[in-house]
């Protein structure tokens, strides 16, 4: 299986730095081809622009981009590693989802009606929070989740999407760390091994 991370955390001595560590080599010992986008160290411009002579429909032949679609379709498996910031995503991958996700690549419009065009793909969302997960669930109706899961990914046409929530990083004990951390190297590993 060909898997493809997108990363997103500017730091690189970060915890989920070392998600990404774990994921890369629970992906790696199952025997799979793992590639890693790395947002900030590749220094991805995630300002999307268009005008009158660069139309948001040819977006999708952006050569500025290319490099990101051709990874995409290659990839049978997604993996979105980041932290969760004032109820989202980094703005950096925002800006990737704005400026690779786009139409006539990812999805289309048939009439009115939506057509995913990334399908056959799977996805494992991983994302860290420093709320607790029941106030993410109460208060916030899990709004990360959804608008990535549904908004983006199943709309494109990418099915299963998983998710695994390292929620209360805030204060949480380097035991608890380590423990999240060989959860999801075995996660990877397991996943590694079946269909995902």
């Amino acid at each position: 299986m060909n898997v493809l991370i997108i990363y997103a955390h500017p730091n690189p001595n970060s915890f989920n730095h070392a998600v990404l560590e774990q994921v890369q080599k629970g992906f790696r010992e199952s025997g799979h081809d793992v590639t890693t986008i790395d947002l900030y160290q590749e220094r991805f411009n995630p300002v999307l622009t268009f005008d009158v002579k660069h139309r948001r429909r040819d977006l999708k032949d952006d050569p500025g981009t290319e490099r990101y679609r051709t990874l995409l379709k290659e990839a049978d498996h997604y993996i979105f590693i980041y932290p969760v910031w004032w109820n989202g995503f980094p703005a950096v991958l925002k800006g990737f989802f704005d400026r690779v996700f786009v139409a006539g690549f990812a999805y289309v419009y048939e009439g009115l009606m939506p057509k995913g065009l990334l399908k056959g793909k799977t996805a494992w969302v991983i994302y860290s929070m420093d709320a607790p997960a029941w106030y993410d669930r109460l208060m916030r109706g899990d709004v990360e989740w959804k608008v990535i899961s549904k908004d983006i990914l199943q709309f494109c046409g990418i099915r299963p999407v998983k998710r695994m929530m390292l929620t209360g990083m805030k204060g949480s004990s380097a035991g608890k760390r380590e423990h999240w951390l060989d959860f999801v190297y075995r996660q990877s590993r397991r996943f590694g091994n079946e269909s995902i």
